[in-house]
C-alpha cells in the first residue's frame, strides 16, 4: 500500500483520532452504579467501546433485560454529555498529519457509532471540525457500522472513486466495514484494541503511529 493514490480518507473517532476513553469510562461508571451495578476498570469498558452505548452497555451489564439498558443508555448519554471532553485529548500525530493531507488538498471525512451529536461537539472543541467535509454518527443513517451505508454515503456525496479511498479505525468492525464497502482498510494499533485482534481483523495495513500515514498516502 506504500504510495497509495488517495483522495479521500475516511477516520474512525475514538481510538483512531481522540483517546476518549477515560471520560467514556467515567460515563459508563457512573450509569453503572446509578443501575446497581459495581464500577468497572478503564481497560474493561474499553474493551467494549466502538459499537454504538447500547452495545457497550449489554457488555457491561449482560444479564440485564432490554428495557433496563434503554433506561441505562439514557442515563449514560447524561452522564457523557456533561463529562465528555474532560480527559479526552487527540493522538500524537493526528493534528500535523490532518493538516498535511489538507495542504495536499484531500478530501477527508468521520465516520463513527458515536451519536453525532456528541461527534460533531467533540470535533469542534478539539479544533477538528475544519479538516472534514463530512462527519457521520451512528444515529446518522438507518445502518451504522459494521454496514458499509455510512462509507458508501461519504463516497457518493463526495464523489469520490472507491479505489481511491481509504478507511483508517483502530477496529475489528471498521475493518470489516471497510471491506463490505470495497475499500481500501489501516488499522491503528496504538487505539482500544491489541494488535492481536487487529491482525486478526485483517486490515490491509497496521500502523503504529498515526504520522506514517503521511508516508503511505499520496
Amino acid at each position: 500500500m506504500q504510495g497509495r493514490e488517495t483522495e479521500l480518507i475516511i477516520f474512525d473517532l475514538d481510538g483512531t483520532l481522540i483517546d476518549s476513553s477515560d471520560d467514556i469510562a467515567w460515563a459508563a461508571n457512573k450509569t453503572l452504579l446509578h443501575m446497581g451495578h459495581q464500577e468497572m476498570g478503564p481497560e474493561a469498558v474499553k474493551e467494549g467501546i466502538g459499537w454504538g452505548v447500547k452495545t457497550l452497555l449489554e457488555r457491561l451489564m449482560p444479564d440485564e433485560e432490554a428495557e433496563r439498558i434503554s433506561e441505562a443508555r439514557e442515563r449514560f448519554l447524561e452522564y457523557y454529555w456533561d463529562h465528555l471532553n474532560v480527559k479526552t485529548f487527540l493522538y500524537p500525530g493526528v493534528l500535523e498529519t490532518l493538516r498535511h493531507f489538507k495542504r495536499l488538498n484531500k478530501k477527508m471525512a468521520v465516520v463513527t457509532n458515536k451519536p453525532i451529536k456528541f461527534t460533531e461537539r467533540l470535533l469542534d472543541e478539539l479544533a477538528l471540525k475544519g479538516f472534514f467535509m463530512m462527519a457521520l454518527g451512528g444515529d446518522s443513517l438507518p445502518n451504522r457500522k459494521p454496514h458499509p451505508e455510512p462509507i458508501e454515503k461519504v463516497i457518493t456525496t463526495l464523489g469520490i472513486l472507491r479505489e481511491r479511498t481509504v478507511f483508517v479505525g483502530d477496529s475489528p468492525i471498521d475493518c470489516e466495514t471497510g471491506k463490505r464497502a470495497g475499500i481500501a482498510t489501516i488499522g491503528v494499533v496504538y487505539g482500544f484494541r491489541g494488535i492481536e485482534e487487529l491482525e486478526e481483523a485483517g486490515f490491509d495495513l497496521l500502523i503504529k503511529d498515526f504520522s506514517e500515514l503521511k508516508t503511505i498516502l499520496r
